[in-house]
């Protein structure tokens, strides 16, 4: 981006700021100066006017020319063929130095005296404006002659480069870069207004109209302009040399310096092509495509890409008499997606497109309305602008301002970061102390996140205004409830693999037909899979077990004689509410056939079957249940209760089941997964004294099964703080204990607190044997 310093001053007051203190503070906001030319001229270069000029009597190709440089009238003898059009010029007076040290002396040229030289743009060390000398106007200021044209500022101007970076496209204008600077400086930028005098009575509508069915951002302003042969003044082809742009002609030369000053992209249509002779009003449709382009149609025929190019049968020259003029703006990543994806040609306005143009395009079309009505004073306006698709709004962010005092690493105080936020045209409403809500310029396609804001109230306060700290890293605490949890179901893999089962990996979904035969819940029938991924798998999982059983039924089929699979998955209610299960299943062989057994192979038992899954989730105990399900044996199944609470139930399968899967012996169980993760470790102290075991041996009924046994022992066991634990040791029946049996328990006994006396053992024991008493009528053997 080229800018200049006249220029910028038509937006900022920069009269108290010299040039190095420009160019620093251009740096220190991140608009890097690649290069600063200024342009001087010496003295003696002044403004003259051309009163006469006149063939040289001996040279074809020279003329002689009488020029009033103010202080005397001068014979110049010129050699550029367009001196004969020229009034006002710059005229090199004798002892005037030009650059490459070139002196001006007198001269006789062809016999004829010449007393200067009148300069071209180039023999002044400017870029090359046209063919010849350079003619002036007063568009650089009041002429008058005899005046050096180093004092005219926007004559002998700096020229300052800068380096974008691709996300500024806000400030690739010279109205972009003054405003900056205006935050940076704490300036106010001056306004901009301007008001077509000569406007056609009629309407723009009456002549144009638009359709636009685009959902993603992008809006266009048109308006139409009537003038033959349009002009363009000197000071838009020096500013326009001095920032490298090139035009064709004048209406191509008034389009690129509006775009340059507004940052808006602007293009020109030939109306009379577009109409094609026809008086009905010319039509334009945008719209979104498919390919992530908008395309601009008139009567079906491609126009132009919005911010990617134009077709070369609809531009406007200087002498197209009636233009339509459009405005526009187009999402940057949107255009971007749809060039790179399509390789779409782009012309010169795809740059600014690319990197997010000015949104402002009420301010391009009055920008360049007033350059056309500058020295054309016979062009004429439509009245009034099409405006179509609905302008960019800026979003809203919530910013803490401790959290950008964390991020630039710094106290910078509350007030300053909205000031300095307001000064970028960030508005900014008080959610709480801390919490502001920001609305991000529309012209702002580079802000994102509080980073981002961070990095703005940065580049203005100025790092060189932060204080230098020592780098501290410190690091943050990950151990959190996602680890956490991560961890605790870890464990439980690795503690199911340890106990020889392996981890099965199925689907979510499950045939509905085996979920209804085996009497498990449904999903609610408004709520069921619409495309299942196949027939067998129609609806989702209530249970695990019918993909664990299908599971092992495949294992069968590759030959495994001994199965043992876990899964650990989600299963849904009726209303398809989510929860996470962990299912077990255990079949055929105990051990395989080997010299240990000679040979023998015995099936699973339910004993083995328990112990693992007390591997894997810890100590539960059994209560007897009724079967709850098709898969469960009516006589083999148990609620799983831990820490006082139902989490589940394991059973063996059902025999018809088990035949139907290819099964021999087989053990399920399904447990809820919250409730058997280990959320902490439960320790207990552990006494400094020798523990005893006591047998004890009474007669019970026959039909007494150790299950209510152990309810009665195990609520003893809270009231008596010397018995840690039982267990079965022995049943004995026989014909001479008619209907009763022999249960043997052995019992340990511990204190905490003293070695445990023999008293103190026989009284304990002597309250065991009372209860079991009082509640089985036990009978010591």
């Amino acid at each position: 981006m080229i800018v200049t310093r006249s220029w910028l001053e038509e937006y900022i007051d920069l009269s108290d700021i010299d040039n190095g203190r420009l160019s620093a503070a251009l740096n220190s906001i991140g608009l890097e100066v690649d290069a600063v030319d200024e342009h001087t001229m010496h003295e003696k270069v002044v403004v003259g006017e051309v009163v006469s000029c006149e063939k040289h009597p001996d040279a074809d190709k020279l003329n002689v020319c009488q020029v009033n440089v103010g202080s005397e009238m001068v014979q110049i003898v010129c050699g550029a063929a367009n001196v004969v059009d020229a009034k006002f010029v710059a005229v090199a007076t004798v002892g005037a130095v030009l650059p490459g040290d070139f002196k001006i002396k007198k001269a006789k040229l062809r016999g004829l005296e010449s007393m200067g030289m009148i300069c071209s743009s180039s023999e002044l060390g400017l870029p090359e404006l046209e063919d010849g000398i350079m003619i002036l106007d007063e568009s650089i200021g009041e002429l008058e002659l005899g005046k050096p044209l180093n004092e005219y500022p926007k004559f002998a101007d700096t020229v300052i480069d800068i380096e974008l970076t691709a996300n500024r496209g806000d400030c690739d204008s010279i109205h972009g870069v003054a405003r900056d600077l205006c935050a940076a400086f704490d300036k106010e930028l001056k306004s901009y207004d301007f008001e077509v005098k000569s406007r056609n009575v009629l309407g723009v509508a009456r002549e144009f109209q638009v359709n636009s069915s685009c959902k993603v951002p992008s809006f266009f302003c048109y308006s139409i302009v009537e003038e033959d042969g349009l002009r363009s003044n000197f000071l838009e082809r020096l500013r326009l040399g001095f920032v490298k742009q090139e035009a064709k002609d004048n209406l191509e030369r008034a389009v690129a310096y509006a775009k340059h000053e507004s940052g808006v992209l602007l293009r020109a249509y030939d109306y009379n092509k577009l109409s094609k002779g026809s008086e009905e009003p010319v039509s334009f449709e945008i719209r979104e495509c498919e390919n992530s382009t908008i395309e601009v149609r008139c009567a079906k025929e491609l126009v132009s890409i919005a911010g990617v190019n134009q077709n070369d049968n609809s531009k406007a020259s200087e002498s197209s008499g009636k233009i339509l003029l459009e405005a526009s703006y187009v999402d940057p990543d949107f255009v971007v997606e749809g060039v790179s994806a399509n390789k779409i040609e782009s012309d010169e306005l795809y740059y600014n497109s690319s990197r997010g143009s000015e949104t402002d395009l009420a301010y391009g079309m009055k920008k360049l309305q007033q350059l056309l009505s500058w020295v054309n004073s016979g062009v004429t306006f439509s009245s009034g602008e099409v405006i179509a698709c609905e302008a960019k709004k800026g979003s809203v962010i919530s910013i803490k301002t401790s959290e950008i005092n964390s991020i630039i690493g710094s106290e910078i105080p509350k007030i300053e970061i909205i000031n300095i936020l307001k000064r970028l045209e960030f508005e900014a409403q008080k959610v709480d102390d801390d919490v502001f809500a920001i609305t991000i310029p529309p012209f702002r396609h580079d802000i994102k996140n509080t980073q981002d804001v961070a990095e703005e109230i940065l580049r203005i306060y100025g790092i060189d205004n932060i204080e230098e700290r020592a780098l501290s890293i410190v690091e943050a605490n990950r151990t959190n409830a996602t680890y956490l949890n991560y961890k605790r179901l870890r464990d439980i893999r690795e503690r199911a693999v340890g106990a020889n089962f392996f981890e099965a990996l199925t689907y979510a979904f499950s045939n509905k037909e085996l979920l209804q035969k085996y009497g498990f819940g449904l999903i609610d029938e408004s709520l069921e899979l619409l495309n299942p991924i196949v027939k067998e798998l129609n609806t989702l999982r209530t249970t695990l077990l019918v993909n664990l059983l299908e599971a092992a039924n495949r294992n069968v089929k590759y030959g495994k004689k001994r199965i043992g699979l876990f899964e650990v998955g989600t299963i849904f209610n009726s209303q398809r509410e989510e929860s996470e299960s962990l299912g077990f299943l255990l079949s055929g062989e105990e051990h395989r056939a080997n010299v240990h057994n000679s040979a023998t192979v015995e099936m699973v038992e339910l004993k083995t079957f328990v112990e693992r899954i007390g591997a894997v989730i810890g100590e539960f105990r059994l209560e007897p249940i009724e079967a709850e399900n098709g898969l469960m044996h009516p006589y083999i199944s148990a609620a799983i209760i831990k820490g006082g609470q139902r989490v589940g139930y394991l059973a063996k399968l059902h025999p018809k089941v088990a035949d139907e899967f290819s099964l021999k012996d087989t053990f399920i169980a399904e447990v809820i997964l919250e409730k058997v993760m280990p959320k902490h470790i439960n320790a207990h102290a552990l006494s400094n004294f020798q523990a005893v075991t006591k047998d004890l041996s009474v007669l019970v009924e026959k039909s007494l099964s150790f299950y209510k046994v152990a309810k009665v022992l195990q609520e003893l066991k809270v009231a008596e703080p010397l018995l840690r634990d039982f267990y079965p040791l022995d049943i004995y029946e026989d014909e001479s204990l008619g209907e009763k049996k022999s249960l043997t328990i052995r019992f340990t006994l511990q204190s905490d607190t003293a070695t445990l006396s023999e008293q103190d053992m026989e009284s304990l024991m002597a309250t065991i044997l009372e209860s079991l008493k009082s509640h089985f009528a036990a009978e010591l053997r």
